[in-house]
């Protein structure tokens, strides 16, 4: 079977390409600037990602048939690409080295599609990269890419409270509509010397809390990869700090703020399924 020499629409037609999710955004380009576009050799119904893959993680103990269960661990989630080019053309040298530059990165970029773009992946191509083509160079490209996590994210967001005027413990309320336990980004602008804490009373009372802080300090906390920031040179916060990162549950998360502050959240919110 020779595929068409001219138009690669009748390609798609030939083989029975379903077009969903066309175009796509990777590696802060869009897929159409690159002339490609996402394409399924499979007729009928689509797999797409669910959950990822996941192990127990257990224990026999001679005596007793009954597995000791320590927990679960789970692998990032993997993409399927499958490209072809978009507007006549094909693969020639100048554009299999373009698409081979943009795929091959040694970050995880950002990725979403255009029917989606509300769910982002942070993805990074692994294994072989395969070229089917004839002679004419018309043909696709299939690429496997692994996630950064087993999960899926919002795009980012942003959250403040300004509570500058506050004397007295006062409780803020913050939605995590996402599927999993959040860990923000925070920035704490102070208003006065002394000590600050949220206690949050969604998630047992648990205290994230600094002292001896100053008036007009900045203190930046990336809860999830626990690192903390303060803005005044050479005044390093981790022995102020109760090593308490904050956590944000599902649902309503009621924090309680004792510290004149405006308090500003970045996160993106964990999708699964």
């Amino acid at each position: 079977m020779r595929w068409s020499l001219v138009s690669p629409l009748f390609i798609f037609r030939r083989w029975n390409y379903k077009l969903s999710s066309i175009h796509f955004y990777y590696n802060g380009r869009h897929s159409s600037e690159m002339g490609v576009c996402m394409v399924n050799l499979e007729g009928g119904m689509s797999k797409s990602n669910y959950l990822s893959n996941k192990k127990i993680v257990s224990e026999v103990v001679a005596g007793n048939p009954t597995p000791y269960v320590y927990g679960s661990e789970y692998e990032p989630l993997e993409y399927k690409l499958t490209l072809a080019c978009v507007d006549g053309e094909r693969w020639t040298d100048t554009k299999r080295r373009e698409i081979a530059r943009w795929l091959d990165t040694n970050n995880f970029e950002e990725f979403y599609t255009d029917d989606e773009p509300d769910r982002y992946y942070y993805l990074q191509y692994q294994g072989l990269v395969e070229l089917t083509h004839n002679d004419a160079w018309d043909g696709y490209v299939e690429v496997s890419m692994i996630n950064d996590s087993p999960f899926i994210y919002s795009p980012i967001q942003e959250k403040r409270y300004e509570l500058t005027t506050i004397t007295t413990p006062t409780i803020i309320e913050f939605n995590n509509i996402g599927d999993d336990v959040l860990y923000p980004e925070m920035w704490i602008y102070l208003m006065n010397d002394g000590d600050f804490q949220i206690r949050n009373l969604s998630n047992g009372g648990k205290d994230f809390k600094f002292k001896n802080l100053v008036n007009a300090e900045t203190i930046y906390v990336d809860n999830k990869n626990h690192y903390i920031e303060s803005d005044i040179t050479l005044t390093y916060r981790y022995d102020n700090f109760n090593h308490n990162y904050l956590e944000l549950v599902r649902g309503i998360n009621r924090l309680e703020v004792t510290g004149a502050c405006s308090l500003a959240f970045r996160y993106q919110l964990i999708l699964k399924g």
